[in-house]
């Protein structure tokens, strides 16, 4: 979204404006047409910025640059950010699935995403509160070298989680 234009130099509507200096003093109330001469002058245009007890506010700048600098600071604003990723895990679950959502997890780190760990039991499942307690431990060991946990494990009702930083 490009920024919203404002009238500059010829395309002000009034006869009489207040101009203000790119330093910020205050020039002074002065027809539009001496008001651009001065401008031009200093290689410079005339921006209209408001209105101030019924006198056109004015302000001499390069509004080039000005319009670059918004540009360049509303892209900024739309870089990417970054997400919080969650691996679910199972008590039960076999070395080759842990293996695999380990590489998915150094995938994340690799691209500066925090990670959190799930694991949920379910019915019988909750008998084994232990297992899925060192299910959990065990995978967070072996990401050690590019995550560091945030706490201890966390149980909340069936659910165990962890929250992960990557290590910079």
């Amino acid at each position: 979204m490009a920024p919203k234009a404002k009238r500059t130099n010829e395309s002000i509507r009034a006869d009489k404006v207040q101009v203000i200096a790119e330093s910020g003093e205050q020039l002074g109330i002065m027809s539009l047409s001496e008001a651009i001469n001065k401008a031009s002058a200093l290689d410079m245009d005339i921006v209209e910025i408001g209105m101030q007890d019924g006198v056109v506010l004015t302000k001499m700048m390069d509004y080039g640059k000005f319009l670059f600098k918004q540009q360049k600071s509303q892209n900024k604003s739309h870089s990417k950010k970054t997400e919080v990723k969650t691996i679910k895990l199972t008590y039960k679950i076999g070395d080759h699935d842990l293996e695999i959502r380990k590489n998915q997890a150094v995938k994340f780190a690799a691209a500066g995403h925090p990670l959190k760990v799930i694991l949920s039991l379910r019915g019988r499942e909750n008998h084994y509160e232990t297992l899925a307690m060192d299910k959990v431990n065990e995978f967070v060991t072996s990401l050690a070298d590019v995550y560091k946990a945030d706490g201890k494990v966390m149980k909340a009702g069936n659910n165990f989680s962890i929250l992960l930083h990557v290590k910079k």
